[in-house]
This record gives structure tokens, C-alpha cells and sequence, in this order.
């Protein structure tokens, strides 16, 4: 009997150890460092808005806008001054969507990630080096 309660005594620490010691999970996102809103964009949109996200391994602008034909979302990933990815997706008002990616050699993809980049505060793009 004293060697079966010392069994069940053992796995109970076991098992109570094995819960105070399983790391965390960190979060990909580590908040928004900054929301500007009514950009002056090329094409033209109303009611805009640009989100500034800090992750772990980089920063996110999203960029979403109202369009004479429907929604427009674009997603900016980066780390300093390099773009990594980019692309965006028009949602129409007919129930229609399309998407692409952007060409990050194109000159002027760089151009209007750098535009937008632009409209955020220094302190915060900081954080994204």
C-alpha cells in the first residue's frame, strides 16, 4: 500500500511539474504601433486608412480604402528600410474580388511602399528595424 501511495504521489508531481514548466506560445503580434487615417493615394480613395503593425520579424502596414468600384486592402511586410512582401486585393461591388502580389523589383512598387511609409511617425518606424 506504501509503495502504491508513493507511485501515485510521484506521477501527481510529475504531473504538476509538467504544467508549471510547458513554455508559452509567444504571439506573433506584438501590437499596433500606429493608425493614420485620409492619405493622400494614388489611386484615389475614400475614407482610408493605414495600420502600422509590429510582429517579431518584421512590420505590417495595411492599408485599406474605399474605391469608386469597391474595397481596396493592400498588405506592406518589412523589416527596416526592405520591403519583403506586398500585395493587395480589391473586393468590387458586385460580390467580385481580385488579388496580386507586387513585384518588389518594380520601381515604382518601391516608390509607393516608400509613400506610404512615409505617413508614419519616425518613432514608430524605428521599431521596425
Amino acid at each position: 500500500m506504501k509503495l502504491k501511495m508513493l507511485i501515485l504521489t510521484g506521477l501527481a508531481g510529475i504531473a504538476v511539474t509538467g504544467c508549471t514548466t510547458t513554455p508559452t506560445i509567444p504571439t506573433l503580434e506584438t501590437g499596433v504601433l500606429q493608425e493614420v487615417q485620409n492619405l493622400e493615394v494614388y489611386p484615389n480613395t475614400t475614407d482610408n486608412k493605414a495600420k502600422l503593425t509590429k510582429f517579431i520579424d518584421k512590420c505590417v502596414i495595411e492599408f485599406t480604402g474605399n474605391l469608386q468600384a469597391g474595397k481596396a486592402i493592400e498588405h506592406w511586410s518589412f523589416k527596416g528600410n526592405t520591403l519583403i512582401t506586398g500585395g493587395s486585393a480589391v473586393f468590387a461591388q458586385d460580390g467580385t474580388s481580385t488579388a496580386q502580389n507586387f513585384d518588389l523589383n518594380d520601381a515604382a512598387v518601391q516608390k509607393n511602399f516608400l509613400a506610404l511609409r512615409h505617413h508614419f511617425h519616425k518613432d514608430a518606424l524605428a521599431q521596425c528595424d
